[in-house]
């Protein structure tokens, strides 16, 4: 199974169109969703925890991710993501996104539920252990330190309006609750990381690191692989490596 991304034909369509499979949009909790489902049947979803700047209408846009995207429905995996408040950066309301998301696709038979998160999605996808029971986890660069990323000065606009804080506002209650964020994986829930010490984005200490550590001490199974470059290098979206973490869950 393909997914056609773009400058391939189709220019006319947006993106998400032009993926081949059963796509189905819905709307959960006032945000736009999809569920893209292979052939045949399946009951296991990847819920996909997107990064900042990111929309449904454009989940296949870029070539990397669209790679993992069709090697994981190939693989008999359906797809599934909700805008979730856009930039959110982990808040409240995008976090009741993701756990409502899940939700309704429990109740479409999709049962199996498997997280991929990408950076600010980490967020996201780490909050989600804490809230539904999740089979793998894979997170490419993911955000999981807020603190980390408010210090580099690039996404304090945004996170300011994720947290409705206004401009004199003090960030110190909203990063300490997220800084690390909480979350506690089942034992020996299967979870691997991606990242780069090369990140200027997410820093990989502060984050990947930390939180794998936090995870392995909680009783997770974690890998770490070691990436190179900036933020979003090619070497982060490993296709193959995911689809092998989430068919460890069966082992």
């Amino acid at each position: 199974m393909a997914l056609v991304v773009a400058g391939c034909g189709g220019a006319d369509k947006p993106p998400l169109e032009r993926a081949q499979g059963d796509i189905e949009r819905f709307t959960v909790r006032g945000q736009a969703a999809v569920l893209v489902k292979p052939e045949p049947p399946t009951e296991k979803v990847v819920v996909y925890t997107h990064g900042a700047g990111e929309t449904i209408d454009y989940t296949f846009r870029d070539p990397r991710e669209n790679e993992i995207f069709a090697t994981l429905l190939d693989a008999g995996y359906a797809l599934a993501a909700t805008d979730a408040h856009g930039d959110n950066w982990g808040n409240l309301a995008s976090e009741r996104d993701q756990v409502a998301l899940v939700a309704e696709l429990r109740e479409r038979g999709l049962r199996d539920v498997y997280v991929l998160a990408l950076s600010m999605g980490g967020l996201n996808g780490l909050q989600l252990l804490d809230r539904v029971p999740v089979r793998a986890w894979a997170g490419i660069f993911p955000a999981c330190d807020l603190a980390s990323v408010w210090d580099l000065g690039l996404y304090r606009g945004q996170i300011r309006a994720a947290y409705g804080l206004g401009a004199s506002a003090s960030p110190r209650g909203v990063l300490r609750g997220r800084s690390p964020v909480a979350f506690d994986p089942p034992d020996g829930l299967p979870m691997r990381f991606w990242a780069s010490t090369g990140d200027r984005i997410i820093p990989s200490r502060e984050n990947t690191d930390a939180c794998a550590a936090l995870a392995r001490r909680r009783g997770a199974r974690v890998e770490v692989t070691a990436t190179r470059g900036d933020h979003g290098d090619p070497s982060n979206y490993d296709a193959a490596g995911i689809l092998r973490l989430f068919e460890s869950a069966g082992e």
